[in-house]
């Protein structure tokens, strides 16, 4: 039990941190007049849709290229004749 919650609160301070840095949220801290502190986070889900979309491109493009490898790798040595390269 205590693994997983150390394994939320990794991933809550990773996604905070990524975040931050690719501009996907803003902090913004204010006082008012009488004393108040007021503090605002903006998501910019426009850009955070648009990441998560990019990098999930950018996966499939790599596990096809890893599968088209793989083929090759199996494919050229029954032409050859010899066994699979281990």
């Amino acid at each position: 039990m205590r693994n997983l919650l150390a394994l939320a609160a990794f991933c809550v301070i990773t996604f905070a941190t990524v975040g931050y840095f690719q501009g996907w949220y803003s902090l913004k801290a204010n006082i008012s007049t009488d004393g108040n502190r007021n503090l605002n986070i903006d998501f910019n889900t426009k850009k955070i849709t648009s990441d998560i979309g990019k990098g999930t491109e950018f996966v499939q493009e790599k596990i096809k290229t890893i599968e088209e490898n793989e083929k090759k790798n199996v494919k050229a040595p029954e032409e050859s004749g010899s066994a699979p390269k281990r």
